[in-house]
C-alpha cells in the first residue's frame, strides 16, 4: 500500500513487519530518521545505501512531519470536537502515538547508575 500523498513511502504486511518503508526496500521510515538525527549526513546515507535517492529522504522527513502534526491540522473534515468522526479519529491518534512512544521506551537502554528493575 502506498500512501497518496507520500508515494515514496509504503507499507506491506510482509516487508518490515508492516512498518513504513521507503519504497518497498526494507528500509524502515524510522531507521532513515534515526540516521539524520545522528547526524549522519543525506550524502553519507546515499553513498552507505545507493538504493536510497534524496527525494527518499525527504519522504521520510515529510511522512514524519505529517504524523505528528495536532489532528486538527490533520483531520481538516471534522473541525466539531462533538462528532463522532473527530472522537474516532483522534482515538486512534492516541492509541498509535501511545504504542509508538511504548515500542520507543522498550527500545531505550536504561540510564546509567539506574536498576531497570527496581520501582
Amino acid at each position: 500500500m502506498k500512501f497518496p500523498v507520500f508515494p515514496r513511502i509504503t507499507v506491506h504486511p510482509a516487508i518490515c513487519q508492516g512498518q513504513p518503508t521507503v519504497r518497498g526496500l526494507r528500509y524502515p521510515v524510522w531507521q532513515v530518521l534515526e540516521w539524520l538525527a545522528a547526524g549522519t549526513s543525506e550524502a553519507e546515507i546515499l553513498t552507505r545505501h545507493p538504493e536510497l535517492e534524496t527525494d527518499d529522504l525527504r519522504a521520510c522527513l515529510a511522512f514524519a512531519a505529517e504524523r505528528l502534526k495536532p489532528l486538527s491540522r490533520v483531520a481538516q473534515g471534522a473541525e466539531n470536537q462533538d462528532s463522532e468522526e473527530w472522537i474516532l479519529n483522534r482515538q486512534s491518534q492516541w492509541l498509535a502515538e501511545q504504542e509508538f512512544l511504548k515500542q520507543l521506551w522498550e527500545r531505550s537502554p536504561a540510564p546509567a547508575g539506574t536498576d531497570a528493575g527496581s520501582a
